[in-house]
């Protein structure tokens, strides 16, 4: 989903800020910092813009800070030290002049206002997504107020055609599908889809797990909350002694007087609480020795 060669994990900060009056027009933070990436980004902003010196690398507080100029507006990408900046740089080239030709009126004519261009966020997290995601899991959504995972977040993202686009594949997250299988059946484009996915992970709307099968191991790794005990009883203790790392889900449901439904939505309850995880265990499928 990313630009080959970039990992998103090693991003820290985007910021795209108007050449002329330095006006910054959209900043994406990615991971915390030790210092405020606003006071790198004005610092070195300083440089290039008022002392017109040309930079394209800036070290800072043991980050990297790539630039690259459009006709209207400087790129700054903060990341960590990284083994090649090329395809970092390459990344914030393409993302400025993707920029620069979807608002060549707003920048051509600038009133000051910015607020048309935060749709433009999902663009730039086509090309560097807050994180790689994998499309053989399967999102699970976090409810608003929910204690176990914490609470979501405002996505200020969620804006105009985004925000749409947004709701859209929410609607399509019922706990069983994979994200690929989201993908197939939602009609927006691939890359559209991963970075909102993307974005709906960065901001606690959903979890990402491994998909609950037959053959799937578990094993128990937490005491489950006095209120799964309470919601769940003798049911959710039985499941827990059987979730050795040993047995398959299969194994645990044939020594239980309980359907495999109604065992796989209270094992997947107590996986969404940290209680149980999958097994690095290898799975003997039937007919294998």
């Amino acid at each position: 989903m990313s630009e080959q060669g970039v990992d998103p994990k090693k991003v820290r900060y985007i910021s795209l800020v108007r050449r002329e009056g330095g006006e910054p027009v959209l900043g994406i933070p990615y991971q915390e910092m030790s210092v405020d990436p606003d006071l790198v980004a004005s610092f070195v902003l300083a440089i290039v813009i008022f002392e017109n010196r040309q930079l394209k690398t800036f070290a800072k507080e043991g980050y990297v800070v790539i630039l690259e100029e459009g006709n209207h507006v400087l790129g700054l990408l903060i990341v960590d030290k990284v083994d090649s900046e090329t395809p970092y740089r390459d990344a914030l080239k393409s993302i400025i002049d993707k920029f620069e030709t979807d608002y060549k009126s707003n920048l051509e004519n600038w009133r000051g206002d910015i607020r048309p261009f935060r749709e433009f966020a999902l663009s730039i997290l086509c090309t560097i997504p807050y994180e790689s995601v994998d499309v053989t899991l399967v999102p699970r959504l976090v409810r608003k107020g929910g204690k176990t995972g914490g609470d979501r977040m405002t996505i200020p993202w969620s804006v105009g055609e985004t925000d749409i686009k947004l709701q859209a594949l929410v609607g399509f997250v019922n706990g069983k599908r994979t994200i690929e299988e989201i993908l197939q059946g939602s009609g927006f484009p691939r890359n559209e889809s991963l970075a909102i996915f993307s974005m709906l992970s960065h901001f606690n709307w959903v979890k990402m797990s491994r998909r609950l099968m037959d053959e799937s191991v578990l094993k128990k790794v937490a005491e489950p909350s006095e209120v799964l005990l309470g919601v769940y009883g003798e049911p959710l203790t039985k499941i827990l002694s059987l979730c050795d790392g040993q047995k398959t889900l299969a194994q645990v449901c044939q020594q239980l007087p309980y359907s495999i439904e109604v065992v796989k939505t209270v094992v997947q309850t107590l996986i969404d609480a940290g209680a149980i995880e999958f097994s690095s265990q290898t799975v003997r499928r039937e007919g294998q020795q």
